[in-house]
């Protein structure tokens, strides 16, 4: 069988040298708890407390399927819960990423991913013990030992019961659509995933949250806003420039509407799970647009009475912010404010808020 990673500083505490040189950095020791599965090895079901790097239970779960076959039925039960003491030795020793197939090892061990390994040919050693790079081979039985250990999704506690692979398990988490964000209240500490999110905003707080809106064919929603805060969950428009497709993605998205002393401002910004994963500032990459209208037309009796307004229209198209919440609301003056006159809310419009149409676009 192909050499496994040493207790050397490979994998997981052995970072790699600027080109080969200089010490080793070294990562703070981890621990990860993981369930054996996928088949081979670890396909069973388990019990095995990893203590040291390098230990004979890191062998005993990469041993051939035939030899795990052959195992007592008390000892293939020590399988199933595996506790990595040191979660480094799952990842690659240079760029500290989890380690996936291809897997690469030198005739010590030290085992690297497919990239770092492209990578390591110009320094022409090992980053670790300086062996020619050249003698880099396929370490197989480390491949099959990381494709059988699972791991709970990040976001279990919120509800996802995916197990993954460890090494999927952050391209899960920026997907999983249990990821939580925080509520905008003032003074609420409540962390939750979207659907959670809005239980929360009804039961709560009482905010009005519209659920069943349906576009019309322009994609187009016609929405009634009250004062404050105004839940929608609409299906937004996706469009692919280069290819010219579109479809559609679900999104939470907050109005706020704020009175003002001549009118009514309306604010939006996207309830994003996922934005702070793009810049790790609590807000997404992606350029998300709005549309807005707001329409009045004069019935007769209206004139009649002397009122001189006709009809009226207005139109703004601006982007809009998204936003897990980590760091709270953004500032109104740092979006843009849709104002409706005091003097074009009527009857009606006045008193129990505005009919406006939305239609939001995701490039």
């Amino acid at each position: 069988m192909a050499a496994l990673p040493d207790s050397g500083p490979s994998n997981g505490h052995g970072a790699n040298q600027a080109e080969g040189e200089g010490e080793p950095k070294r990562k703070r020791a981890r621990s990860v708890g993981v369930a054996a599965g996928g088949g081979g090895a670890a396909s069973a079901s388990a019990g095995v407390r990893k203590e040291k790097k390098g230990s004979s239970s890191m062998a005993a779960a990469a041993a051939p399927a035939s030899a795990a076959r052959a195992l007592p039925e008390s000892a293939a039960a020590w399988v199933v819960d595996v506790t990595v003491e040191d979660a480094d030795a799952l990842d690659c020793g240079v760029c500290f990423l989890p380690l996936k197939a291809p897997i690469f090892q030198c005739e010590v061990g030290h085992v690297v991913c497919s990239p770092c390994c492209d990578k390591l040919k110009a320094t022409g050693k090992c980053h670790v013990c300086g062996v020619a790079t050249s003698s880099y081979r396929r370490c197989h039985a480390m491949e099959r030992l990381v494709e059988s250990i699972h791991v709970p999704c990040p976001h279990a506690a919120h509800g996802c019961t995916m197990r993954l692979a460890y090494h999927d398990r952050e391209g899960h988490r920026l997907v999983c659509p249990h990821a939580p964000c925080r509520c905008p209240g003032e003074a609420c500490t409540f962390v939750g995933s979207t659907a959670a999110l809005l239980d929360h905003f009804s039961e709560a707080h009482s905010w009005p949250c519209i659920t069943n809106a349906k576009a019309d064919d322009n994609g187009e929603f016609a929405i009634h806003l009250h004062d404050g805060f105004n839940l929608l969950l609409a299906d937004c428009s996706t469009a692919n420039t280069k290819q010219g497709a579109t479809a559609s993605v679900q999104c939470l998205l907050l109005l706020t509407v704020a009175r003002q002393p001549l009118g009514r401002t309306i604010s939006m910004i996207c309830i994003d799970p996922h934005a702070s994963d793009a810049t790790g500032h609590g807000q997404t990459s992606k350029e998300m647009e709005c549309e807005i209208w707001y329409s009045l037309y004069t019935h007769l009796k209206s004139l009649r009475c002397g009122n001189p307004l006709i009809d009226h229209y207005q139109r703004s198209r601006f982007r809009v912010a998204c936003t897990d919440l980590t760091y709270g609301l953004p500032k109104p003056e740092d979006g843009f404010q849709f104002f409706v006159p005091t003097s074009l809310l009527i009857g009606d419009h006045d008193k129990d808020g505005i009919q406006v149409r939305v239609r939001i676009t995701i490039k």
